[in-house]
């Protein structure tokens, strides 16, 4: 039997033999080799969870379903990566089907709109004619500028904005008085000082613990935005693995983790949700630059000159 597992501390996706999980179903073995090929080749074969008699290092999994033979794990695998990917796109508003529905809907109404050819007994048009002509290419436009602020609507209302990290001290909070959010590592290394007071730690956690959302993964997602930059997220991963530093060893988490519990979120689904926040920071940080969404209306202007075959008149 063949098990398809999410690796949580690197959130990937992959196949293992049965035998490699416990009985829990919450923890794998897994191979030390660096090899990939050597990896595949451990999981076909099914071989026990040892090298040289010393037991492989457990990791922390969540288990989704078990196949008889191997190639059935490989197309569940693969069936769970793309809804992952799927939900993912769908959570940040950044859909390849949102984009072409949009397109497609501009290009629908180019070719209803798109002024008739002329005949060979109109090869001239009349000043009236190309007067409405033009009046039609202006209310084209404007329809297609409207589509392109729209669509990048859409793509800001899912981005939060962030201040660029400038300084090892960040602003206060008005309200609470608190460093936030963090946007350098000299940031939390203050803040880790700060909470060692059980005073300062208690202040932290309840302004945390009234942050609200639209369940768990919202409410975690938002805290996390309260506390650190998108900058200084990519810094951390879980385990301090590739040379990031681990976040998963701050006095902040276990605070996180308190205020996180005052709205009954688990310690599991909490840790759950930060190691998701931090994996996907180089993600946000793309969507942020000007480049995904800047060019939506030369986008358009392309397609409106392809469909009339000139350029736009301004007004």
């Amino acid at each position: 039997m063949y098990a398809v597992v999410t690796l949580l501390d690197s959130d990937e996706v992959m196949v293992a033999p049965s035998h490699w999980l416990s009985p829990d179903k919450k923890q794998c073995y897994w191979p030390p080799f660096k090899s990939t090929e050597k990896c595949m080749e451990a999981v076909q074969n099914r071989i026990t969870a040892e090298t040289g008699k010393k037991p492989w290092e457990k990791l922390n999994i969540r288990f989704h379903r078990e196949y008889v033979t191997f190639d059935k794990a490989k197309e569940g695998q693969q069936v769970v990566k793309e809804q992952k990917e799927r939900s993912f796109l769908l959570a940040t508003g950044f859909s390849p089907i949102l984009k072409r529905q949009r397109l497609e809907s501009t290009q629908e109404m180019l070719k209803h709109q798109r002024p008739p050819a002329p005949t060979a007994s109109t090869s001239r048009m009349s000043a009236d004619d190309n007067n409405e002509l033009l009046k039609m290419m202006r209310y084209i436009k404007i329809t297609v500028q409207e589509n392109s602020a729209m669509l990048k609507k859409l793509l800001q209302d899912n981005t939060v904005p962030e201040v660029p990290s400038s300084t090892s001290i960040p602003s206060k909070d008005s309200e609470t008085n608190l460093n936030l959010p963090l946007r350098t590592f000299e940031d939390v290394v203050w803040t880790e000082r700060e909470l060692n007071d059980a005073t300062t730690r208690q202040t932290y956690e309840k302004y945390l613990s009234r942050i609200k959302g639209f369940g768990q993964k919202d409410v975690i997602k938002n805290i996390m935005q309260q506390l650190l930059t998108d900058d200084l997220a990519m810094q951390f991963n879980w385990q301090g693995r590739d040379d990031k530093k681990p976040f998963a060893k701050l006095i902040l988490t276990d605070v996180i983790r308190d205020a996180a519990s005052k709205q009954s979120i688990t310690r599991q689904d909490c840790d759950t949700e930060i190691k998701n926040y931090l994996w996907y920071a180089t993600d946000r940080i793309s969507r942020k630059k000007p480049r995904d969404y800047g060019g939506v209306t030369t986008l358009l202007d392309s397609v409106f000159q392809s469909e009339i075959g000139m350029s736009f008149i301004d007004d």
